[in-house]
């Protein structure tokens, strides 16, 4: 029944629209917890909140996040760098890429 449902529900396909490297600032819904989660980000002053987090990538300092918001789709990146006076590690945001949405149907 688990496999019946889920070929209900729509398949979708990303395609980047626009290639960027812009940094934002990432609000994290437990900011003290273990593993936090993505809540928002604030890009240009207006806040983008995200409803779903669809795909988690990580890679040597860096983690990247599929997410969906209520302004659209997105690709973000976190990485680490160490900060030039103290040589501490930081962790910075950025929008890597917007996204455009295409729900695909299949019929079995």
């Amino acid at each position: 029944m688990v496999n019946e449902r889920r070929s209900d529900l729509p398949h979708l396909l990303f395609v980047e629209r626009t290639a960027l490297a812009e940094p934002i600032t990432v609000e994290m819904d437990r900011p003290m917890a273990l593993h936090p989660k993505v809540a928002g980000f604030w890009r240009n002053g207006e806040f983008a909140r995200v409803l779903k987090i669809v795909d988690t990538r990580y890679e040597h300092g860096e983690i990247h996040l599929r997410v969906v918001t209520d302004r659209g789709c997105y690709d973000l990146r976190r990485f680490r760098r160490p900060k030039s006076q103290t040589l501490r590690m930081d962790s910075t945001w950025e929008l890597c890429a917007e996204l455009d949405t295409v729900e695909l149907s299949y019929r079995g």
